[in-house]
């Protein structure tokens, strides 16, 4: 049976530490507006303007999030006595998950998104002004580079109203569990209540992930996810919602329950291409070790197993740039340049704006130890936009062996690997782009060596089909 992690932080010491955090902010607002309204009684408009914003940005920050504490405690009391009752059946803490019905986070969601839009803007606009000025009066053009701030404001906007628009059509879906929970080594299952009315053309994109999230530092708190499993399938929808069925592997990693900083949790995702805004809800799901794990699955269970299987005569999905082919050497399989173009601008774009703000520290004549910081790491995101747009691979399985071929624009340095050294030919998360995982094809040797063979797929069943093809060439039988 699952339990609380040691070192789980409870509830209530969660929002005490939270409403401590958010005081100083409170504090600064309040004292911000007083200042704004004394300077507005003296007639100093442009300072009045100023201290206004600091005190919408920061009492904004700190009397929302209080309000929210405020909100939350009593649902946290609630969690507190459910945990009390069921020690050793945390996915009854929830009241969504012990009722069996979770709602999508599209409200939360949407408030998030226009909260953190107009912060941003509340601080990128004054600033942006201030450079403008800096450059038009001080000739300082590097002050200009500021700019860049409003125009991802802009971007932000255009993200929440997007999202505000998708959750006036498609309000919130409910997804009724019929596994509580879902047991490690067996199956999620259940319906996903969407909008009357909705059936999609090709039907709806279902993505189940295990994600480790990491909330780091003091005051300036960040938050990353990391995928360790994903899968997904294409589902028809029914007169009666989605069904969902999901197999969730022997050696998953179970939910984290509590609110510690590093934490584990499972997410399901639905989607559907419709004309005009698409359909999207995420919804926060149970999966623990349990009892039933040491158990084999069931019939019914192995069914839907098997529905995951790749088929013997699986093809590449149309639009996949990955070529394999026959011949006398062998199963060879082509790993082009450029193959996930969309990476590969994100990263360009990232590395043009890290340059940007590289030339402005030069610019301004920052302390020297600013440009090498800036100029090593621009060193290496430059290094990956080439590796994205340039890097080749080319893998050839026959006679006994596979030779590894890489390089940019051509595959020139080659690495041999007897067939009979190999043990495994895996399937492994290489990365991700957002909440989008990428596969890697890797070779494992009996000595435990790994070599990628080729990576960036970005269609799971293209690559277990890719690596079921390297196996068949190498490992007959296996």
């Amino acid at each position: 049976m699952s339990a609380a992690p040691r070192g789980a932080t409870s509830p209530r010491a969660a929002i005490g530490c939270l409403a401590l955090f958010l005081l100083p902010f409170a504090a600064g607002g309040a004292f911000a507006a007083t200042q704004a309204f004394a300077a507005f009684r003296t007639g100093d408009w442009t300072q009045a303007g100023f201290l206004a914003v600091f005190a919408l940005v920061f009492g904004g920050v700190g009397f929302g999030g209080m309000g929210a504490v405020l909100v939350g405690s009593r649902k946290a009391e609630e969690a507190i006595v459910r945990q009390a009752r069921h020690p050793e059946a945390p996915w009854l803490w929830r009241s969504d998950w012990a009722a069996q019905r979770v709602i999508d986070s599209s409200r939360g969601g949407m408030w998030g998104a226009w909260a953190f839009t107009v912060l941003w803007n509340l601080i990128s606009l004054p600033s942006a002004v201030l450079g403008v000025r800096s450059a038009l009066t001080e000739g300082r053009h590097a002050a200009l580079l500021v700019l860049l701030f409003p125009v991802v404001g802009v971007g932000l906007l255009i993200w929440a109203v997007r999202i505000t628009l998708r959750y006036r059509r498609y309000g919130e879906s409910r997804f009724e569990l019929a596994t509580l929970p879902a047991a490690v080594g067996h199956t999620l299952e259940g319906m996903v209540r969407t909008p009357p009315g909705l059936r999609p053309p090709d039907g709806f994109h279902a993505v189940l992930s295990c994600i480790r999230r990491v909330t780091t530092g003091g005051r300036n708190r960040s938050t990353s996810e990391s995928v360790l499993w994903q899968e997904e399938r294409r589902v028809p929808g029914a007169a009666i919602g989605v069904p969902i069925a999901f197999v969730i592997p022997a050696d998953a990693s179970p939910t984290d329950p509590g609110f510690s900083s590093t934490r584990t949790l499972w997410r399901l995702e639905l989607s559907a291409d419709v004309p005009g805004v698409d359909y999207s809800a995420a919804f926060e799901v149970p999966v623990f070790r349990t009892a039933d794990s040491d158990q084999p699955r069931t019939a019914a269970e192995q069914s839907v197993a098997a529905a995951f299987a790749v088929a013997a005569d699986h093809r590449a999905p149309s639009g996949s740039k990955i070529e394999v082919s026959t011949t006398r050497r062998g199963t060879e399989i082509y790993f082009p340049r450029a193959r996930n173009p969309g990476v590969a601008a994100s990263i360009t774009a990232f590395t043009c704006i890290w340059l940007g703000a590289l030339w402005a520290t030069i610019a301004s004549r920052a302390p020297l130890l600013f440009p090498i910081v800036f100029g090593a790491f621009g060193l290496l995101l430059v290094y990956a936009m080439l590796d994205a747009w340039l890097a080749v691979a080319r893998v050839t399985a026959g006679d006994g062996r596979v030779v590894v071929a890489r390089g940019w624009l051509t595959p020139r340095s080659e690495q041999v690997l007897p067939g009979g050294e190999i043990a495994e030919v895996a399937v492994k998360i290489g990365g991700q782009a957002g909440r989008t995982a990428y596969y890697d094809i890797v070779l494992v040797t009996a000595a435990g060596k790994r070599v990628t063979a080729g990576g960036g797929v970005r269609d799971k069943r293209e690559a277990e089909w890719l690596a079921a093809s390297i196996r068949a060439a190498i490992l007959p039988g296996r």
